[in-house]
């Protein structure tokens, strides 16, 4: 009988799963988990995240069993457990799903790839769903996404034949896996618990959902961020189960809906940017914005991280990220304001504050996280200071995120027996600190240093060579801060599986197709919301521009 091994990455489900799907109607399947250290130990590495990846490797296992088969666990390095795995199994090979998310994991395909060419052992890779292997613009990438989205799942197998002779390493726990727990609620990691958020979803906020984004009292948002993350469910079933809801009588839930398409849709489209371009989870988009620097300052840093900032949004905001991961409360304007404060007002790398979500975030992806850091600290940015995101953390942000003060009062309890106007500029409060800058001022400076650093560039026909290329030296970013496992970035001629995109050799076409996916389109003009107690339907249908 044929015998197939299916590496389990970022994909933890068996429902539109192709690896697995076609290893089933093979003959035997082998489907194996590998705990990783270097992914494990990461600088990003959040204990609240490991803790959601293990519940759900249970929940795949169980799946699994209900079907007659079983998890296999492993660990140690995947470039040597998985050539001897095949060896113990007499396995035909390998099946998993292309990853590129980090840097590190394609460093680590690309040495599987050869030590398993070496010893004439076999690999199939399969392009995940929303994504190409091809440099296509932007434009033809929506297509493809769409396409993608609308084609049939694919099946879940009935039946998962595992071999009854091979044994498993046992589950590990958090702390086996050298982790403390940090104390946050761990939601559900299971396909019937994601399928029951995004039901919930559907029934109960999709008339709101599209109005009430900005307000993280309001916890509009559908909770499945971490399970997106892990793959625990696909994000063409979400996009099904989404669409299946037409004809839609309220125009309200149509709204909300293609909303939360669009926003499926973005974090596809981020994990694709960095499918091109590995060195953006390192470095800004452009160089310019590395090369003169960043201030920083660790007690203002310090203070950024714990919410003792003296605006208390962002402090709302820290302290929500910091208890309970920010999967489901801390909403797309709520990470925006905190992150904007930190690079655009402190003037701080925004990296610094991408390695403080990721190793809180229970749903922290990589490309998306870093992206939208980027985003927000105006370093993806080539045209004028109009797309400059640098928002107000006064009574501004208060009067159009949180109007109430329910999100403020309940983080930043020392508040709550103010009223809601005094809460962007509060007076003296005893165990509050005052605030740690001059917003006008911080502001201004700011946008002063990027027109500066802009012009070298601004309204280049060709932006490709100001793009930031993959340094010599990849080790990942807060190494330096954090214990982490980084021995695999020293190695000597590192490769990348897939490849990053060779910026220096693109012909013309290519160039073109690269500039639709990180130039701005000026003439779209941010609506400015006006300032309200409650959430109204817009008067058009101007673009969003909001973290997720």
């Amino acid at each position: 009988m044929n015998r197939t091994i299916v590496w389990f990455r970022r994909d933890l489900r068996l429902a539109d799963h192709a690896p697995v799907y076609r290893a089933a109607l093979r003959g035997a399947v082998i489907p194996v988990f590998v705990f990783d250290r270097a992914l494990l130990h990461h600088p990003e590495t959040a204990p609240a995240r490991v803790e959601f990846l293990l519940q759900a490797l249970h929940g795949l296992d169980q799946e699994l069993r209900d079907r007659g088969g079983r998890l296999i666990i492993r660990s140690g390095d995947p470039v040597h457990v998985l050539p001897d795995l095949i060896r113990e199994t007499q396995a035909d090979g390998i099946y998993a799903h292309i990853d590129f998310e980090r840097i590190y994991g394609r460093v680590r395909d690309a040495r599987l790839n050869r030590i398993l060419a070496e010893q004439g052992l076999k690999i199939r890779w399969f392009e995940p769903v929303g994504t190409t292997a091809d440099l296509i613009p932007y434009p033809d990438y929506r297509e493809l996404w769409y396409a993608h989205m609308e084609a049939a799942p694919i099946p879940t197998p009935t039946k998962v034949d595992v071999p009854n002779e091979l044994v498993s390493e046992p589950l590990p726990t958090l702390a086996e896996l050298g982790h403390v727990r940090d104390g946050k609620l761990i939601p559900p990691a299971t396909i019937h618990a994601a399928r029951q958020l995004l039901q919930e979803f559907l029934d109960e906020k999709s008339d709101r959902y599209y109005w009430q984004l900005s307000y993280p009292s309001a916890e509009a948002t559908t909770g499945l961020s971490p399970h997106i993350k892990f793959g625990v469910i696909s994000i063409r079933e979400c996009y099904q189960t989404a669409k299946a809801i037409e004809p839609i009588a309220d125009w309200r839930v149509e709204r909300s809906q293609k909303q939360l398409i669009a926003r499926i849709r973005w974090g596809s489209g981020f994990a694709q940017r960095f499918r091109y371009m590995p060195q953006l989870e390192v470095r800004s988009l452009y160089s310019v914005f590395d090369e003169e620097g960043w201030e920083f300052d660790e007690e203002l840093y310090q203070a950024w991280q714990e919410g003792q900032t003296g605006f208390p949004i962002v402090d709302a905001a820290a302290r929500c990220l910091k208890a309970t991961g920010g999967w489901k409360e801390l909403n797309f304007r709520s990470r925006a304001l905190y992150s904007s404060f930190l690079s655009n007002l402190l003037g701080m790398d925004w990296r610094y504050g991408a390695l403080h979500f990721m190793r809180h975030l229970i749903d922290g992806d990589c490309p998306i996280d870093h992206y939208q850091w980027a985003m927000q600290a105006g370093v993806t940015h080539c045209v004028d200071k109009t797309w400059t995101r640098i928002y107000n953390p006064e009574q501004t942000a208060v009067d159009r995120c949180d109007p109430d003060g329910h999100f403020i009062k309940r983080w930043v309890p020392e508040l709550e027996h103010l009223p809601p106007e005094f809460l962007g500029s509060p007076p003296p409060v005893k165990g509050y600190p005052n605030p740690i800058l001059h917003y006008k001022k911080a502001r201004q400076n700011r946008v002063k240093q990027l027109e500066r650093q802009r012009k070298k560039f601004l309204s280049q026909d060709n932006v490709v060579p100001y793009l930031g290329r993959l340094p010599v030296d990849v080790t990942p970013f807060g190494s330096d801060r954090y214990s982490s496992e980084v021995s695999w970035a020293a190695q000597p001629n590192l490769e990348l599986f897939p490849a990053a995109l060779d910026l220096d050799n693109l012909d013309l076409e290519q160039a073109k197709a690269i500039r639709t996916w990180f130039v701005a389109h000026v003439e779209i003009i941010p609506r400015k919301p006006p300032r309200r107690r409650k959430p109204q339907p817009p008067k058009s249908d101007a673009m969003q521009l909001s973290l997720l």
